[in-house]
């Protein structure tokens, strides 16, 4: 029996593949694919939206296996539910408060940022009249130096 892979002939059925189907390059990138990005590779916004949906964790996982390792699991979580059920809660209430915290101050640099926004378009549109008004002074004022020398 041959265990060995030959990657040229694969490769070869994969190319045959393609030309039968017509498919092209521009069908489908990589980009086009949804995938669930790592919290390394979000947006600020993504990520709170993440930790406010998120911040709730199970004491426990579901057990799954062998029936009589699930039996011992089962007894050994019985006798620890005591002391990991108020860790977790006290973790699950930390966890919603930081989300909340966290939520306030974004939504607060948002409207700081708003304001800040309002103000500086206030002041552009200010500058703005202001500049039109000294180009007005000023072309009145070079008006009034050509009758003179004239």
């Amino acid at each position: 029996m041959d265990n060995s892979i030959n990657i040229e002939q694969i490769m070869a059925d994969i190319k045959r593949q393609i030309k039968e189907k017509g498919l092209t390059t521009d069908m489908l990138s990589f980009e086009d694919v949804p995938y669930r990005k790592t919290a390394q590779g979000c947006s600020p916004e993504e990520a709170l939206d993440y930790v406010t949906a998120h911040y709730y964790v199970q004491p426990f996982k579901e057990f799954t296996g062998n029936p009589v390792k699930v039996f011992f699991k089962r007894a050994v979580r019985k006798m620890l539910r005591f002391y990991v059920e108020p860790i977790v809660m006290e973790q699950n209430d930390l966890n919603a408060n930081i989300a909340t915290a966290v939520k306030a101050i974004s939504e607060d640099k948002s409207r700081d940022m708003s304001r800040r926004v309002d103000t500086l378009e206030i002041m552009n549109k200010d500058l703005l009249k202001r500049l039109e008004r000294l180009e007005q002074e000023n072309e009145e004022l070079r008006g009034m130096l050509k009758k003179e020398q004239a």
